[in-house]
């Protein structure tokens, strides 16, 4: 039979996670009511955590464990890069693990962290809501990267997406763009809020709804060529495609060319991260470059702050600088 987790005695007792981990870590700040049912629950499932939270901060084991929802992305790897360089330097073991979104596998590889088999946590694209990921943070040592909850007790690293969404589409009207489609990612918390800063940008543009095009799915190169064969139905054709990444616009731009348009002549295509592919790609993609190394960095000065010195931390997210690198898939 498998191992009881956290998850399960949360679900058995009827609280949510975070009410399971203050009754563990024996907080003041939850109702005898509850505390009964957790308790009811532990006994029930013969619940065994390996070690409290407090016990974690005597006995560490020097190690990290950074989630996320898949490891495709080169935005990831190059943070997560950073945080092992950061965490090595201070003798600490960093490991990855994805989730495939699944919150139940996502539970039991944060009792990790409750179990006292890692010291820290760095999350890069909680799947948990946003109240269970609050709650965490409050008792635990974790910190966010890129795909930031909305937390007050977490800290999280990340660009401002919707302002480096509206640099990237202003720069597209700039250049001659007046029919505009975007490929975005609405399952993303970032893709959300690119799409916010597109829309603002056409906005304040003065182009009108009807003017737009729209379209979504999961950020890979063959979903961009599947949603760019849609946006080529149009009529007339869009003039300029906003790329919620690099590897969608890849995708983009050669359905474009098999199309036999021209890019940036007939339809001008802008990418998102500044990835390998962006350079890979012909023509090389206008994008949206991310300081991804230096975002994994911070997370982990931050993370050891919380591991290793008690006291009030950082709260609330901190926006690193992107940058707009225009490159020969846009007009000039």
């Amino acid at each position: 039979m498998a191992r009881a987790t956290v998850q399960d005695v949360a679900k058995t007792a009827g609280v949510s996670v975070g009410t399971v981990s203050r009754v563990l870590n024996q907080s003041p700040a939850v109702s005898e009511s509850s505390k009964e049912k957790v308790t009811a629950a532990i006994r029930q499932l013969n619940y065994r955590p390996l070690a409290s939270a407090r016990d974690l901060r005597r006995d560490r084991t020097m190690r990290i464990l950074a989630l996320a929802k898949n490891l495709n992305s080169p935005i990831i790897s190059e943070a997560f890069r950073g945080v092992g360089d950061a965490a090595a330097s201070s003798g600490y073991v960093s490991l990855i693990a994805p989730t495939s979104g699944d919150l139940e596998r996502e539970q039991q590889l944060v009792d990790m962290l409750r179990n006292g088999s890692v010291d820290g946590l760095i999350m890069f694209s909680p799947t948990m809501p946003d109240e269970d990921m609050d709650e965490l943070a409050e008792q635990l040592s974790v910190v966010q990267v890129c795909e930031i909850a909305d937390s007050e007790a977490a800290f999280g690293v990340s660009i401002d997406d919707r302002q480096a969404a509206f640099d990237i589409t202003r720069h597209l009207i700039e250049t001659g763009g007046r029919r505009l489609a975007m490929i975005g990612n609405r399952a993303a918390r970032s893709g959300r809020l690119r799409e916010e800063g597109f829309r603002q940008a056409v906005a304040v543009a003065g182009i009108s709804r009807e003017q737009t095009l729209f379209v979504e799915g999961e950020f890979d190169f063959h979903t961009g060529r599947r949603l760019t064969r849609e946006l080529l139905k149009a009529d007339p054709l869009p003039d300029a495609v906003f790329c919620g990444s690099d590897t969608v616009a890849a995708g983009c731009v050669r359905e474009i060319i098999d199309a036999g348009l021209r890019v940036p002549d007939d339809i001008a295509v802008a990418g998102f991260d500044d990835s390998v592919q962006a350079e890979m790609c012909v023509p090389e993609l206008t994008t949206i470059r991310q300081p991804a190394y230096d975002m994994g960095r911070l997370a982990f000065e931050e993370l050891l702050a919380r591991m290793t010195a008690p006291g009030v931390h950082r709260r609330g997210r901190t926006f690193l600088p992107h940058e707009l690198v225009i490159r020969d898939s846009t007009k000039n």
